[in-house]
């Protein structure tokens, strides 16, 4: 029996192809802001939109990628989408850095007390509008509708 490796054929490298290709911002806004207006009600969540989404880009090119979280921080900005925001209330989960929304920077809310103290409060987003207390406000659904006036929605609902 020879030795591994000895007097066989050498192997040839596997060369994998790309499986997935991200898609250009513009593109998914503008193939999203079209499903959003022309359905006849709102998306009921994001799995919804994100499947439909994904078949329209899919239809041109096959290695069409996107997931939910980039769909959902790119049309927090998109005007003429309003995104709707249900939240649940959790104890302290810890220190919030990141918006859960749209992944941006949170600011502390802060207030003073009797003897000058700041006090932290909550935190807020700049970006989106999430704000949060002491219980921690959880995003557990989202709704995508097109906005009535044309403008960026202002801050999630919940």
């Amino acid at each position: 029996m020879p030795a591994k490796g000895v007097g066989a054929a050498p192997r040839k490298p596997r060369r994998r192809g790309r499986r997935y290709h991200h898609v250009p911002a513009e593109e998914v806004r503008s193939v999203a802001l079209e499903l959003v207006r022309r359905a006849r009600g709102p998306f009921a969540s994001q799995r919804v939109l994100v499947r439909a989404v994904r078949r329209r880009l899919r239809a041109d090119d096959p290695l069409a990628a996107l997931g939910g979280p980039r769909l959902r921080r790119l049309l927090i900005t998109t005007p003429g989408v309003r995104v709707d925001v249900e939240f649940a209330e959790r104890s302290a989960l810890g220190p919030l850095t990141r918006c859960p929304v749209c992944g941006s920077e949170v600011v502390p809310i802060r207030n003073k007390t009797l003897d000058a103290a700041a006090v932290t409060l909550g935190f807020r987003c700049p970006t989106c509008g999430y704000w949060t207390h002491r219980r921690r406000r959880v995003p557990v659904r989202y709704t995508f509708r097109a906005s009535a006036d044309g403008r960026r929605a202002g801050a999630p609902t919940g």
